[in-house]
């Protein structure tokens, strides 16, 4: 009893320790560059060792010099001797126009918004037949209201989430994932590498909760403005808020100090179109990452 009592006790003393280690991991410092083919960047501030994914399309100097070589997405990482990552360098090169196939997802997801008229949608939808079609009493559709759009499109979707023996899919082809569930979704696009704080239109987005879960909820990125030092101009279109498909257009700070606090509204000089875009978006609501579709 007495050693129970001793081990009960050395648990209790260090629970308080082990959560103030986990809060003090930091996650790497993010950078996001767009570059052009025979483009550098300034230098990028750290000490370690840096390597690309991709020296094909972008390589990097020891004092983090980046220079695009061919169009296309990298990763750039700088790591530790314990080989953690400390700056994630996510590299877009060249400017490639939006596919065909993504233009249609945006377009009949759009198409959908207008049909619905927001007007709340019952719990046993076209959306959730799409995906369980025995589900009467329905489920939180979002996800199965991007992925159903994909379908339609005829792109083929990767049922698996947990593909752990699947290679990363790094050339940039078109790719979803058929699954509803936020968690499910975010594990299958990790699995396959394509995961991603540099938004395009037609990316998955995964938002969290802030004092919950991080994977809250699903929407669709249709359009994306670069403002300057990070910040996107993003609207989108979401299934199942308050039943409803709603439009919503806002700023994403991917530099926020917070990543819980990455989601401003548009100035009052640009809500243009009220009768569209809800501008004010969900209490509590962050950008977690995005689902990448295409590259």
């Amino acid at each position: 009893m007495k050693r129970k009592l001793t081990i009960l006790l050395v648990l209790i003393l260090l629970l308080p320790l082990m959560s103030c280690l986990a809060a003090s991991k930091k996650e790497p410092k993010l950078v996001l560059l767009q570059l052009e083919p025979g483009e550098t960047s300034a230098p990028i501030e750290g000490e370690g060792v840096w390597s690309s994914e991709h020296p094909d399309i972008a390589v990097i100097s020891e004092d983090g010099v980046v220079t695009a070589v061919k169009e296309g997405y990298t990763l750039v990482l700088l790591k530790n001797q314990k080989d953690a990552v400390l700056v994630r360098v996510e590299v877009q090169v060249g400017h490639k126009p939006v596919p065909e196939e993504i233009e249609k997802v945006i377009e009949t997801a759009i198409s959908d918004w207008e049909t619905a008229d927001g007007k709340p949608l019952p719990k046993y939808n076209q959306y959730t037949q799409w995906y369980n079609p025995a589900a009467k009493n329905g489920f939180g559709w979002c996800g199965a209201f991007v992925g159903f759009q994909y379908e339609l499109a005829g792109i083929e979707m990767n049922p698996e989430y947990r593909a752990s023996k699947a290679p990363p899919l790094s050339d940039g082809s078109l790719f979803a994932v058929r699954q509803a569930s936020q968690t499910k979704l975010f594990e299958g696009f990790q699995n396959r590498n394509r995961l991603s704080s540099l938004p395009r239109p037609g990316y998955y987005i995964i938002y969290g909760k802030r004092g919950s879960t991080p994977y809250t909820h699903v929407g669709l990125i249709t359009r994306v403005e670069e403002m300057g030092e990070g910040v996107f101009l993003l609207e989108t279109v979401e299934g199942n808020l308050g039943s409803r498909i709603k439009r919503f257009s806002y700023l994403y700070d991917s530099q926020a100090k917070k990543k819980d606090r990455n989601i401003q509204s548009v100035p009052e000089d640009m809500q243009t179109q009220p009768d569209v875009f809800n501008y004010t978006y969900v209490k509590d609501f962050y950008i977690n990452v995005f689902g990448q579709t295409w590259y």
